[in-house]
């Protein structure tokens, strides 16, 4: 197997304004914690909504349905480098948003998990670009502090609304009876 070809299986490959951000694939506590949010918000959502993990996810505040309707459009979008991301866990509930490569357009919630090696992506980088193309909410969950930090969109702006520790039960903003408890999970310790 050829060098270029291992590195795109060892590491996750993000573009932000044309940046490549390059990452090595998460640690055992990331992978657990975000199998978790996945499951407890894919049996919320059921099937109103596509629950993804790691999916590509090219925002634009563009229609996804009119992008999808001329394949130049979505060329150039994908061509563009601008903002073509791998959310650790997203949410989407337009149907139209769902192509061939991942997701089209502004999600509902966003997750980030953290990990040490490029911490500073999820909490600078990438919270500057869900919150410039107008994601609603956004939460940051740290296996290193035991930490979920979660963020809304309010004039355009993100505003911390809730913090909390993984023992603690927390709430979305923007879905009113969505809970999350993440207590159980099991994390090891890291060196």
């Amino acid at each position: 197997m050829e060098s270029g070809n291992l590195e795109k299986l060892l590491l996750k490959e993000e573009w932000i304004n044309n940046i490549k951000y390059m990452s090595p694939r998460p640690r055992y506590n990331h992978i657990e914690l975000q199998g978790e949010l996945y499951l407890q918000l894919r049996n919320y959502f059921k099937k109103s909504c596509n629950v993804s993990i790691e999916a590509a996810l090219f925002l634009t505040k563009e229609d996804p349905a009119i992008i999808k309707s001329d394949k130049n459009i979505i060329d150039n979008l994908i061509k563009s480098k601008k903002a073509e991301v791998a959310p650790d866990v997203a949410v989407y509930c337009d149907k139209n948003q769902i192509f061939y490569r991942g997701y089209i357009g502004i999600p509902q919630l966003v997750i980030e998990v953290l990990s040490p090696s490029n911490s500073d992506d999820d909490l600078i980088s990438k919270k500057d670009l869900y919150e410039e193309y107008g994601v609603p909410e956004y939460w940051i969950v740290s296996p290193m502090s035991k930490k979920v930090w979660i963020y809304s969109l309010v004039n355009n702006k993100y505003e911390l609304k809730n913090n909390c520790t993984l023992n603690e039960k927390f709430k979305s903003i923007r879905f009113d009876d969505l809970e999350m408890d993440l207590s159980e999970v099991e994390l090891i310790e890291e060196d």
